[in-house]
């Protein structure tokens, strides 16, 4: 068979395979918020995982205000190789009034099938009176799964912030203290926006960190404290951001309250098959050969995975026919995943037993844990598997080392070692590290050569136009750093030259409008084109038409106006710089 078609099949296969491994489709609704405060907004989300959608129709919005939106946006990952497509179409709503209401559900057309998602229920409610303390402002707080558990469940703990202010940042000076817990930090975590009511005031959360915790003894467990900086931007009285200017950050200390756990002992009655797996788990058992002659080996693996400490999973007690030897099991792997919804675990146990007599036997794997939420012991039992041992053929298979029997078995001592010799022997430079070292320098120094060329070549490249918009940001700052200090001076003239040069560099360099086409039409038709709002147009066009009549017909001398130019200007720069983003 020709290369080029071996490589077309191999491709075709790849693309098979993708396909294979690809998701259920599935149209889901969510929102980051339950409850909202009146006169407050949300978001509301539609998503099509792992499919291509056509002819999305959006339930109805009578009772809202659409702020925005459809917003779409796509993307596309590979977990363990599984591809994973989502598209979602967003929403930013605000309620018309206070009370339950309750969003429609949304259709899709996607693989030959018309999917719709559940109705979503949001409920508004009255703000608070009152101003708030700093303290209620911004505040974290440890929120764990349950305070209640038994030794060896996994619980999950989130350090939330609950903030009205604008946070910039966060520094953790001290971790709480897990005295008697295993912990474990999940880094994959849903660390979405999400907008809750408190007390009736509107908090923005967001979880900062994840911990998963497993008791390690019973009785009260105490999670200290967890020292943390919030950096919280402080507000100028209008506006809490500012594109052209540095904010100023506050930093704030914020500290959680202690949590108490009450870890409870399993209950009594065990059985003997239970080796300490608490959670919820499964299990899966496979045995080779099931044909087999007497003095052979024949192999069990016992998987298992869960929820729980899967360290303190030890191996289930395997119940062999009577003539068979039973060697001590061996953990072959042990690992554990983040699902998205926790820490889950996996153990693999390999048992080896030696048939010593011809016959036919059932072997019955089988695995005892105690489950938290039923609060009771659970055996599972894989299917049963015939074993047919025949006659001894004369061959026997090898067991590894260091394996022992635990039923009619002998231990086994390794030879004692008669050389006491410690000199460690020094191996050859052929084949070392320093070898291979010198060996793969030269090509080292060709890749960084050509990756030197590289960069000058694309740096060559760099779009003029791009370059001058970059540097357009720095003007404009400047120019109304200068402003700034010219108002404070009561300098009109000044000032408003600096406003007005700051505005046409803006329009000019940042907007990419040729300086020739500097007048009122040829600047609307070209914001028009960036599709920016009317309203935001017409103030853009009146702020040159104010500078233009301070500097050429005198009025330079109002010190309220240019406070109030000023304000403006900042706000409609300000503006257009998030419409075209």
């Amino acid at each position: 068979m020709p290369a080029s078609i071996r490589f077309l099949l191999l491709l075709l296969f790849s693309f098979g395979s993708l396909a294979v491994v690809e998701g259920q489709v599935r149209f889901e609704s969510s929102t980051n918020a339950k409850q909202v405060v009146e006169g407050s907004y949300f978001d509301v989300t539609f998503t099509l995982y792992d499919g291509n959608g056509t002819q999305f129709t959006p339930p109805d919005f009578n009772d809202f205000i659409v702020i925005s939106g459809p917003n779409r946006s796509v993307s596309t990952s590979m977990i363990n190789g599984r591809v994973n497509r989502e598209m979602s179409l967003s929403y930013t709503l605000q309620p018309r009034r206070k009370g339950a209401f309750t969003i429609g559900p949304a259709t899709i057309k996607s693989a030959g099938m018309t999917l719709e998602t559940e109705p979503l229920t949001v409920e508004v409610v009255e703000a608070r009176d009152g101003q708030l303390s700093d303290q209620q402002k911004a505040y974290i707080q440890a929120e764990v799964s349950s305070t209640e558990a038994y030794i060896g469940q996994q619980l999950t703990l989130d350090y939330k912030l609950y903030t009205t202010v604008d946070v910039e940042s966060f520094n953790i000076l001290q971790e709480g203290n897990y005295q008697g817990f295993f912990a474990v930090d999940v880094r994959r975590f849903n660390g979405r926006i999400m907008r809750e009511v408190i007390n009736g005031v509107q908090y923005t959360t967001k979880v900062l960190k994840q911990v998963a915790l497993y008791p390690q003894q019973t009785g009260q467990l105490t999670i200290s404290p967890m020292n943390v900086q919030l950096g919280v931007v402080e507000s100028d009285g209008n506006r809490s951001r500012s594109f052209f200017f540095n904010r100023e950050v506050r930093r704030v200390p914020a500290n959680t309250k202690p949590v108490t756990v009450n870890v409870k002992p399993l209950p009594a009655g065990a059985p003997a098959s239970f080796t300490g797996a608490v959670g919820e788990y499964r299990m899966r058992a496979s045995v080779t050969p099931t044909e087999v002659a007497a003095d052979n080996a024949v192999t069990v693996l016992l998987t298992i995975q869960g929820d729980g400490d899967i360290k303190r999973v030890q191996a289930p007690p395997m119940d062999v026919p009577e003539g068979f030897e039973l060697y001590d099991p061996k953990v072959m792997e042990e690992s554990t995943l983040e699902s998205g919804q926790g820490i889950t675990g996996k153990k693999v146990f390999e048992y080896l037993l030696l048939p010593k007599q011809a016959g036919t036997y059932t072997l019955q794997p089988s695995f005892t844990y105690f489950s938290p939420d039923s609060a009771k012991y659970v055996t599972l039992e894989d299917r049963s598997y015939t074993l047919e041992v025949g006659p001894n053929d004369g061959t026997s298979a090898s067991i590894p080392p260091g394996a022992s029997a635990g039923s009619g078995g002998t231990d086994q001592l390794s030879p004692l070692r008669l050389d006491p010799s410690l000199r460690k022997k020094g191996a050859p430079f052929l084949g070392s590290v320093p070898f291979w070292g010198l060996v793969a320098t030269p090509f080292l120094l060709l890749l960084g050569a050509i990756g030197l060329r590289a960069w000058r070549r694309k740096q060559a490249q760099v779009d003029p136009a791009q370059t001058k918009m970059q540097e357009a940001q720095r003007i404009v700052k400047e120019r109304l750093s200068k402003a700034a200090q010219h108002l404070q001076d009561a300098e009109g003239r000044a000032f408003y030259d600096e406003v007005s040069k700051a505005v046409q560099v803006y329009i000019c360099d940042k907007l990419q409008i040729p300086r020739s086409a500097l007048n009122k039409d040829q600047v609307r038709r070209h914001l028009q084109s960036l599709e920016l709002p009317e309203a935001l147009i017409e103030r853009i066009l009146q702020l040159m038409q104010t500078c233009e009549m301070a500097l050429f017909a005198g009025k330079t001398g109002d010190q309220s106006a240019m406070e109030q130019t000023y304000k403006e200007a900042k706000a409609v720069l300000e503006e257009t710089e998030r419409a075209l983003r």
